[in-house]
Protein backbone atom coordinates (compact mmCIF):
# COMPACT_ATOMS: atom_id res chain seq x y z
CA UNK A 1 0.00 0.00 0.00
CA UNK A 2 2.80 2.65 0.81
CA UNK A 3 3.98 2.52 -2.99
CA UNK A 4 0.59 2.65 -4.38
CA UNK A 5 0.41 5.97 -2.23
CA UNK A 6 3.61 7.04 -3.88
CA UNK A 7 2.27 6.42 -7.08
CA UNK A 8 -1.26 8.68 -6.15
CA UNK A 9 1.03 11.21 -4.83
CA UNK A 10 2.30 11.34 -7.93
CA UNK A 11 -1.01 11.39 -9.67
CA UNK A 12 -2.37 14.13 -7.77
CA UNK A 13 0.97 16.60 -8.65
CA UNK A 14 0.41 15.33 -12.07
CA UNK A 15 3.67 14.33 -12.50
CA UNK A 16 2.66 10.34 -13.46
CA UNK A 17 3.77 9.18 -16.55
CA UNK A 18 3.05 6.57 -19.17
CA UNK A 19 6.05 5.12 -18.47
CA UNK A 20 4.93 4.60 -14.47
CA UNK A 21 1.98 2.39 -15.34
CA UNK A 22 4.11 -1.01 -15.44
CA UNK A 23 5.77 -0.43 -11.84
CA UNK A 24 1.79 0.43 -10.71
CA UNK A 25 0.55 -2.88 -12.02
CA UNK A 26 2.64 -4.63 -10.56
CA UNK A 27 1.70 -3.05 -7.71
CA UNK A 28 -1.85 -3.37 -7.77
CA UNK A 29 -1.23 -7.13 -8.37
CA UNK A 30 1.09 -7.54 -5.40
CA UNK A 31 -1.56 -5.71 -3.01
CA UNK A 32 -4.64 -8.19 -5.06
CA UNK A 33 -2.74 -11.07 -4.25
CA UNK A 34 -2.06 -9.58 -0.30
CA UNK A 35 -6.14 -9.69 -0.44
CA UNK A 36 -5.56 -5.36 0.01
CA UNK A 37 -6.96 -4.71 -3.65
CA UNK A 38 -9.64 -6.25 -6.05
CA UNK A 39 -7.87 -6.45 -9.34
CA UNK A 40 -9.35 -8.06 -12.14
CA UNK A 41 -8.10 -8.44 -15.58
CA UNK A 42 -11.00 -5.91 -16.86
CA UNK A 43 -8.76 -3.21 -14.61
CA UNK A 44 -5.30 -3.93 -15.92
CA UNK A 45 -6.59 -3.44 -19.32
CA UNK A 46 -8.24 -0.11 -18.40
CA UNK A 47 -5.21 1.10 -16.66
CA UNK A 48 -3.40 -0.21 -20.41
CA UNK A 49 -5.55 1.97 -21.64
CA UNK A 50 -4.96 5.05 -19.83
CA UNK A 51 -1.31 4.63 -20.28
CA UNK A 52 -2.04 4.84 -24.44
CA UNK A 53 -4.42 8.17 -23.49
CA UNK A 54 -1.39 9.46 -21.31
CA UNK A 55 1.51 8.42 -24.03
CA UNK A 56 -0.57 10.62 -26.62
CA UNK A 57 -0.52 13.58 -24.04
CA UNK A 58 3.44 12.95 -23.51
CA UNK A 59 3.50 12.81 -27.41
CA UNK A 60 1.55 15.75 -27.86
CA UNK A 61 4.41 17.91 -25.80
CA UNK A 62 7.37 15.91 -27.49
CA UNK A 63 8.06 14.44 -24.23
CA UNK A 64 7.34 10.30 -24.42
CA UNK A 65 9.93 7.94 -25.28
CA UNK A 66 10.98 7.07 -28.84
CA UNK A 67 8.87 3.81 -29.07
CA UNK A 68 5.25 5.57 -28.78
CA UNK A 69 3.98 6.61 -32.04
CA UNK A 70 0.92 8.51 -32.40
CA UNK A 71 -2.16 6.89 -32.35
CA UNK A 72 -0.57 3.56 -31.74
CA UNK A 73 -2.37 1.88 -28.76
CA UNK A 74 -1.54 -1.27 -29.83
CA UNK A 75 1.95 -1.65 -28.56
CA UNK A 76 0.33 -0.49 -25.20
CA UNK A 77 -3.42 -1.12 -25.03
CA UNK A 78 -4.89 -4.61 -25.46
CA UNK A 79 -8.39 -4.04 -25.89
CA UNK A 80 -9.60 -1.96 -28.36
CA UNK A 81 -13.51 -1.88 -27.17
CA UNK A 82 -11.67 -0.13 -23.93
CA UNK A 83 -9.79 2.09 -26.33
CA UNK A 84 -12.70 3.28 -28.44
CA UNK A 85 -15.12 3.74 -25.52
CA UNK A 86 -11.98 6.16 -24.04
CA UNK A 87 -11.50 7.98 -27.24
CA UNK A 88 -15.63 8.51 -27.82
CA UNK A 89 -16.26 9.12 -24.01
CA UNK A 90 -13.42 12.18 -24.71
CA UNK A 91 -14.76 13.20 -27.84
CA UNK A 92 -17.90 13.30 -27.06
CA UNK A 93 -16.55 15.94 -23.79
CA UNK A 94 -14.58 17.93 -26.18
CA UNK A 95 -11.46 16.55 -24.73
CA UNK A 96 -10.25 15.53 -28.35
CA UNK A 97 -11.36 15.86 -31.58
CA UNK A 98 -10.66 15.59 -35.42
CA UNK A 99 -11.22 11.63 -34.16
CA UNK A 100 -9.68 9.37 -37.17
CA UNK A 101 -9.60 5.97 -37.06
CA UNK A 102 -7.02 4.10 -39.35
CA UNK A 103 -7.32 0.86 -41.16
CA UNK A 104 -4.53 -0.68 -39.30
CA UNK A 105 -6.05 0.56 -36.08
CA UNK A 106 -4.60 3.83 -35.35
CA UNK A 107 -6.46 5.68 -32.98
CA UNK A 108 -5.85 9.69 -34.18
CA UNK A 109 -6.78 12.53 -32.60
CA UNK A 110 -6.17 16.16 -32.01
CA UNK A 111 -6.06 17.04 -28.13
CA UNK A 112 -7.00 21.53 -28.28
CA UNK A 113 -6.48 21.84 -24.70
CA UNK A 114 -3.69 20.24 -23.23
CA UNK A 115 -4.45 21.12 -19.80
CA UNK A 116 -7.77 19.53 -19.76
CA UNK A 117 -7.30 16.48 -21.80
CA UNK A 118 -4.00 16.21 -18.78
CA UNK A 119 -6.26 16.24 -15.82
CA UNK A 120 -9.50 14.53 -17.58
CA UNK A 121 -7.02 11.29 -18.28
CA UNK A 122 -5.30 11.98 -14.42
CA UNK A 123 -8.57 11.95 -13.02
CA UNK A 124 -9.75 8.66 -14.86
CA UNK A 125 -6.74 6.88 -13.98
CA UNK A 126 -7.31 8.28 -9.85
CA UNK A 127 -10.52 7.32 -10.15
CA UNK A 128 -10.41 3.85 -11.33
CA UNK A 129 -7.02 3.08 -8.91
CA UNK A 130 -9.34 4.36 -5.68
CA UNK A 131 -12.14 2.28 -6.49
CA UNK A 132 -9.68 -0.72 -6.68
CA UNK A 133 -9.15 -0.33 -2.82
CA UNK A 134 -12.71 0.07 -1.92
Amino acid sequence: MEQIKMFMDKLDCRDFKSSDFELLIKELVQDARLGKAKVEKDDIQWLHTYQFALQQFELNLKMASSTAHQGDWREVAEDISKVKQMVDEMEQKRVISNVAWNVGGLALFSIPDPAYYREYVYRAIITHVKKLYV
